[in-house]
C-alpha cells in the first residue's frame, strides 16, 4: 500500500511538472537528450539510467507508460526510499529529464533489550542482520515477526518485538535498530477441549497431537508449552487420525487459542466428523505374475473394513514389514512395477477401488559400483553384498547388504546410501553403493573401583587390520587396514596382586570366498596373594592360568540366514602355588574342552539396536574322563587329584530384543534375560570348580579371585561394585537373570552416539539343579547413560538401587553396605564402566 501511494504521488508530481507543454489529449513522441540523475551521489549514475531504461537518443512518448515503467524498475530495485522523474526542459521534439531519488538508510549496528545475552546471541543467527543492509518497511516487520516467533516457541506467547530506529550520528544516512522485547512470562496450555465427537475419543485425538499438550504433573518428556507451527502441524494430525477412523468427511470447523491467566493458555477446538465410511470392493487390473486371491492376502483389507486410507496406501507402497504389494513385486526383480488405486464410487457408505497394476518387465542388477571407501579395500565391501551382477533385482537384498555392512562398524549406518540407477532400455539397474567411513579401531580404557579394589584395563582393538599389508610400508597409516580383520591387544592389572594380557586374532572370511570366520586367541592371567607376582621367588602365593584356543564360525542358511554357528577348540593351564582361596592349595589342572554357539542375530545397528533381536545357545563341555580314567569311586582322591584333568559340561541360553516404541524409532524397549547350567559327568567325581557363574556388581571385579578362576562374571547393577551373589565358596553352577531398559538417544552421530535409559535388573545364582527357582531373585532399578566414542569405546554411567539385601553371612557378601542400601538406610550406587559387554551372560 505504501508502494502504491508513494508511486500515485510521484507521477502526479512529474505529469505536473511534464504538463505546461504537453497536450494529453494528443500524446507526442519526444526524443530523450541528455538524462540528470540528481540525490545518488554513492551510486554509479550510468548504472541508474540502464536501470530505468532511459538512455540518450531514444524515443519515448508522453503521456505514455515509459515514464511510470522507469519509476517501477528503480523502485523494484529496494535500494530507494523515493523515486521521481521530472522534466527539466523541452527543445523542440527533445526533452530533458531528471532522476530524483532518495536512497534509503542503511542499517549500521542493532541490539537488544529485555533478553540475556545467550538468547541475544542465539536471535542474531534468526534475523540474518549485518550492517550496510537497506532499511525497509519489509525488513522491520519481518525483524519482528521473527523475534517474536523465536519466542513463541519457548512459550512466551504474550510476546511483544518493537524495533525504535535511531540516525546514527557516526555515519551518513544510517540508523540503529534497537530490538525492544518484552517477552512477558511463559505460557502452557491450561486447558485443551475438544468437542464435536461421537465416534472417536477424545483421548486418541489427544495423542495424534505430538507437540500440544495440555499441562500435567505426570508430564516430562512432551512440555505443554504452545508452539504455533507445531499447532498447525497437530491439527493436520487431528484431521489425519479421524480419516484413519473411517471419517473420510470429517474437519475442524473451528478453533480458538485464548488467554486463561498470565501463565495459562486455553484451546478449543470443534470438529464436525461427518458420516463414517467403509472399503468396498476391491478390483486388481493388469496382474499376471500372481493371482487376484493372493494379492488380496497381502493387502489384508477386505469388504465393511473401516475405511483408513492411510493403510490402503501402506499396504500398497511401502509397510514398516514390508507387507505392501509394491515389496511384493520389487524383491521379484519389478524395479518399474507401478500400481494407481482409482476410487470407483460410493455405495451406502462403502469406497469401491479399482487397483491399476503396471507390472513392467523384470529387471537384473548391471553393474554395482562402490563410492566413500578410502581405507577399506572394495572386495571387503563387495563380499557383504547379498547381489551381484546379473541377480535379478530384489529390494530386500539391498536391505540386507545395508544392514551386514552396518554390522560391520566400519561404515556410519545413517549415511550409508544404495542408490538404484535404472535403464529401462536394456531393463537392467545399476546399485551405487554410498559408505561413509568411520573409525572403527579403539583404545580400550575399563575401569572399575570399590571395596578398595581398582582394577584397569587398557587395549587396542584394530577392526579393519590388514595382515597382507603388514609387510607393506606404504600401506602403515598408522597400522595397515582394509581387509577387515580384527587384532586385539589387551592388559589388565591392580598393581602386584593381579595381572591379565590376552591376545586374539580373527580373519572373518578364511580363503575370501566364504564368510567363515577363522579366530585364534591366547591369554594368561595371574593373581597373588603375596603381593609378589614373581613366581620364581620361595614366598610367592598364587594362581596363574595360561589359556589358548581356536575357533571358527559360519553362517548359516537354515532356518534362515540370520543364524551363525560357532566352534572352538581350547586349552587351559592351571598352576596353583600355596593358594587357600580355591579348592586346592597346591596342584595344576588341565582344562581342554570344545564349546558350541549357535546364534540368531537380526539386529539392525551394532551400536545403537533400534530393532531386531539376539538369540544364542552355547554349549561347552570338557572330555568326559570319569568314562575312560577306571575309578569308580573318588571319595580318597584329593581335591588336586580331581581336577588334574579339569571335566564339565555346560550350558547356557540368552536372548535380547529392541521393539521400538515410536514412529521415528528412537524411543527403544530392551528386554533381556539369560540362563546358564554347569553339570558334572560322575557324581562321584562332582563339580569342577572353576568355569562357575558369580552375580554381582558391575562385572569388572566381582572379586579378582573370580576372573582368574575361570568363573563368569554377570553383573547386577545397583549392587556394590565387588560384592556377589553366590552361596558356594567357588562361585555356583546355576545362574538367571533378566533385565529391561527404556532407552532414548541424545545424539546418533557416529563420532560420539550417547542415550539415556532406565533399568529393571532381577538376579542370581543356585547350587544345584533342585534349588533353581526363577523368582528367588535379587532385583534393582536405576537410571543410566551410555556414550559410545569410536576411539574409546562404549562408556557406561548408571546410578541403581539394590532393592533386595544380601545375606550377610553368605559366601558372596563382600560389601558390608548392600544390606543398608537395600533396606533405604544409605543412598543405591553409582557404576562406571567402559566396554561394551561387559557383565553380560
Amino acid at each position: 500500500m505504501h508502494k502504491l501511494v508513494t508511486l500515485l504521488f510521484t507521477l502526479a508530481v512529474v505529469f505536473t511538472s511534464i504538463g505546461q507543454d504537453i497536450n494529453y489529449k494528443n500524446p507526442k513522441e519526444y526524443e530523450i537528450g541528455p538524462v540528470t540523475v540528481l540525490g545518488a551521489d554513492n551510486f554509479d549514475h550510468t548504472a541508474i539510467k540502464l536501470i530505468a531504461g532511459l538512455r540518450q537518443g531514444d524515443k519515448i512518448t508522453i503521456p505514455g507508460d515509459d515514464i511510470s515503467n522507469a519509476i517501477k524498475k528503480l523502485w523494484n530495485e529496494g535500494l530507494f526510499s523515493n523515486v521521481e522523474i521530472v522534466k527539466e526542459k523541452v527543445i523542440g521534439d527533445v526533452i530533458y529529464l531528471s532522476i530524483v531519488l532518495q536512497p534509503r538508510a542503511k542499517l549500521s549496528r542493532f541490539k537488544f533489550t529485555g533478553v540475556t545475552k545467550k538468547e541475544a546471541d542465539k536471535i542474531r543467527e534468526e534475523i540474518g542482520l549485518f550492517s550496510g543492509k537497506n532499511i525497509t518497511e519489509n525488513l522491520i516487520f519481518q525483524t519482528e515477526n521473527k523475534v517474536e516467533h523465536f519466542f513463541k516457541d519457548k512459550g512466551y506467547y504474550l510476546v511483544e518485538a518493537n524495533i525504535v530506529r535511531k540516525a546514527d550520528t557516526l555515519m551518513t544516512n544510517s540508523e540503529i535498530f534497537i530490538i525492544n522485547v518484552n517477552k512477558g512470562e511463559k505460557m502452557k496450555i491450561g486447558e485443551l477441549n475438544i468437542s464435536g465427537l461421537e465416534t472417536v475419543k477424545e483421548a486418541k485425538l489427544r495423542r495424534a497431537m505430538k507437540d500440544t499438550k495440555q499441562k500435567a504433573f505426570w508430564r516430562f518428556f512432551k512440555r505443554s508449552k504452545f508452539m504455533k507451527v507445531a499447532y498447525k502441524r497437530d491439527k493436520l494430525a487431528i484431521t489425519n487420525k479421524l480419516q484413519e477412523e473411517g471419517l473420510r468427511d470429517a474437519e475442524i470447523v473451528s478453533d480458538s487459542v485464548y488467554v486463561i491467566d498470565d501463565k495459562h493458555i486455553g484451546i478449543d477446538i470443534k470438529i464436525d466428523e461427518g458420516e463414517k465410511y467403509y472399503f468396498g470392493n476391491i478390483t486388481w487390473v493388469g496382474n499376471s505374475k500372481y493371482r487376484t486371491g493372493y494379492l488380496d492376502t497381502v493387502l489384508g483389507i477386505k469388504y465393511g473394513d473401516v475405511y483408513n486410507k492411510t493403510l490402503l496406501e501402506q499396504r500398497l507402497f511401502q509397510s514398516m514389514e514390508s507387507r505392501d504389494i509394491t515389496s511384493l513385486y520389487m524383491d521379484r526383480g519389478h524395479l518399474f512395477f507401478q500400481i494407481v488405486p482409482i476410487e470407483k464410487g460410493v455405495v451406502d457408505n462403502h469406497i469401491n477401488y479399482e487397483l491399476r497394476i503396471i507390472e513392467g518387465k523384470e529387471a537384473t542388477i548391471g553393474d554395482i559400483v562402490v563410492k566413500g571407501n578410502y581405507k577399506t579395500n572394495e572386495h571387503v565391501i563387495r563380499r557383504e553384498l547379498r547381489m551381484k551382477p546379473g541377480d535379478l533385482f530384489n529390494r530386500n537384498d539391498i536391505i540386507r547388504s545395508q544392514r551386514e555392512l552396518s554390522q560391520l562398524g566400519y561404515f556410519d549406518p545413517e549415511q550409508m546410501d544404495f542408490i538404484p540407477i535404472p535403464n529401462p532400455q536394456d531393463g537392467t539397474v545399476d546399485i551405487e553403493v554410498v559408505v561413509n567411513e568411520k573409525s572403527s579401531d579403539q583404545i580400550e580404557l575399563s575401569g572399575g573401583y570399590g571395596a578398595n579394589t581398582l582394577i584397569l584395563t587398557a587395549g587396542l582393538s584394530f577392526n579393519n587390520f590388514s595382515v597382507q599389508n603388514f609387510f607393506d610400508k606404504s600401506a602403515w597409516s598408522p597400522l595397515p587396514t582394509g581387509d577387515g580383520q580384527r587384532l586385539s591387544l589387551r592388559a589388565q592389572t591392580n598393581g602386584m596382586f593381579y595381572q591379565a594380557y590376552s591376545f586374539s586374532f580373527t580373519e572373518p572370511w578364511l580363503g575370501g570366498k566364504k564368510p567363515n570366520a577363522l579366530s585364534f586367541w591366547m591369554n594368561n592371567n595371574s593373581i597373588s596373594a603375596s603381593g609378589n607376582l614373581l613366581r620364581t621367588d620361595e614366598n610367592y602365593s598364587g594362581i596363574s592360568i595360561t589359556g589358548v584356543g581356536v575357533g571358527l564360525q559360519r553362517r548359516k542358511k537354515i532356518p534362515d540366514d540370520y543364524f551363525t554357528a560357532y566352534y572352538e577348540v581350547g586349552y587351559k593351564y592351571f598352576d596353583v602355588r600355596n593358594y587357600t582361596s580355591l579348592a586346592f592349595s597346591n596342584g595344576y589342572s588341565n582344562n581342554i574342552y570344545g564349546q558350541y554357539v549357535l546364534s540368531r542375530n537380526s539386529i539392525d545397528a551394532p551400536i545403537y539396536p533400534r530393532s531386531g533381536s539376539r538369540l544364542t545357545f552355547t554349549a561347552k563341555a570338557s572330555l568326559p574322563y570319569s568314562m575312560f580314567d577306571g575309578v569308580d569311586d573318588y571319595s580318597n582322591y584329593s581335591q588336586q587329584d580331581l581336577v588334574r584333568f579339569n571335566e564339565f559340561y555346560k550350558f547356557k541360553m540368552t536372548g535380547e530384543w529392541y521393539l521400538p516404541l515410536t514412529s521415528d524409532k528412537k524411543l527403544v524397549l530392551a528386554p533381556r534375560f539369560g540362563i546358564g547350567f554347569m553339570g558334572a559327568y560322575n557324581q562321584s567325581k562332582g563339580l569342577s570348580p572353576f568355569d562357575r557363574f558369580s552375580l554381582g556388581g558391575s562385572g569388572l571385579t566381582g572379586g579378582v579371585n573370580a576372573q582368574v578362576n575361570g568363573t563368569e562374571i554377570i553383573s547386577l547393577r545397583g549392587y556394590g561394585t565387588t560384592s556377589t551373589i553366590v552361596s558356594s565358596t567357588v562361585a555356583d553352577p546355576m545362574i538367571a537373570k533378566y533385565s529391561v531398559e527404556l532407552r532414548y538417544p541424545i545424539s546418533l552421530n557416529p563420532s560420539a552416539t550417547f542415550w539415556l535409559y532406565g533399568f529393571a535388573e532381577a538376579g542370581n545364582t543356585y547350587t544345584a539343579l533342585d534349588k533353581f527357582n526363577p523368582f528367588n531373585v535379587k532385583r534393582s532399578v536405576g537410571v543410566g547413560l551410555k556414550v559410545n566414542i569410536p576411539m574409546i569405546g562404549m562408556l557406561g554411567f548408571n546410578y541403581g538401587w539394590g532393592l533386595d539385601p544380601l545375606d550377610p553371612h553368605s559366601v558372596g557378601y563382600r560389601d558390608g553396605n548392600d544390606a543398608l542400601r537395600a533396606n533405604g538406610q544409605i543412598p543405591g550406587v553409582f557404576q562406571f564402566t567402559i566396554g561394551t559387554n561387559i557383565g553380560d551372560l
